[in-house]
């Protein structure tokens, strides 16, 4: 099927910032790490703010840096960051990687599905390539499991084949570990495929794949479109995405 001229088989989407809205999880998923830290380290020598910044969020509002921890990062990568802060302030490294682990956790299980929503458009979206017969599968920073969840509560799921998160890889985003693992598993064919995401990490990981097409979509970071870099095509809209 041409998508952009294209001739495309196969999409692979990022999730967060891309199906799903991001601030509507990850801006809570930070906060909740905090309230933990304040609850349970004794004299917790991190602020709300200090903890956003080191993620690449802002310490008011939802704003997101896209080139940022919170947008790029594995789940592994988040606890080795939350551990570093608070042995920079003064935690011992062995209690600061406990924490941490124990944090992420909590912050996992506390989660509000409520708060989720699915970026405007997609649903409209994977109708028509579905219908099409585009095999559709998920590449994400997050974990497996937890990424199907979050699919889940948009009532998305159903419209995957596959997910690939990063704890199925050695290599996160930008390498293209996770690229290769779903032409192995599921026998697609990299240079029909089309890959969308909304960090340069997902262009670099579709250009270190030889994608067909690199498609970066803008729907936070007060639409600018400079981190987008290595993408084939930039949108706003799934609306701009023509078959």
């Amino acid at each position: 099927m041409l998508i952009l001229g294209r001739e495309i088989n196969t999409i692979l989407f990022d999730k967060d910032g891309t199906i799903i809205d991001f601030p509507s999880i990850w801006i809570p998923w930070i906060d909740n790490i905090f309230d933990y830290l304040v609850d349970t380290v004794p004299e917790c020598p991190l602020s709300r703010i200090e903890l956003r910044t080191a993620f690449g969020a802002g310490g008011k509002g939802d704003f997101v840096d896209p080139k940022g921890p919170l947008a790029i990062a594995s789940i592994e990568e988040s606890k080795t960051i939350i551990a570093y802060k608070l042995y920079e302030n003064g935690v011992p490294w062995d209690s600061a990687v406990v924490y941490a682990s124990e944090s992420v956790k909590f912050a996992n299980e506390k989660e509000d599905s409520s708060t989720i929503k699915a970026i405007d458009g997609i649903k409209e979206f994977l109708e028509d390539v579905r219908a099409s017969n585009i095999r559709l599968g998920v590449l994400t920073a997050d974990d497996t499991d937890r990424a199907w969840e979050h699919l889940k509560e948009v009532k998305l799921a159903d419209y995957f084949e596959f997910v690939i998160g990063s704890d199925q890889v050695s290599n996160g985003k930008p390498f293209p570990d996770m690229a290769y693992l779903a032409r192995d598993r599921y026998s697609i064919s990299l240079s029909e495929t089309m890959l969308i995401g909304d960090t340069n990490a997902d262009m670099q990981l579709g250009k270190n794949a030889g994608v067909n097409v690199t498609v970066g979509i803008v729907t936070y970071s007060d639409n600018n479109i400079n981190h987008l870099k290595d993408a084939d095509v930039i949108i706003k809209s799934y609306k701009k995405l023509t078959m």
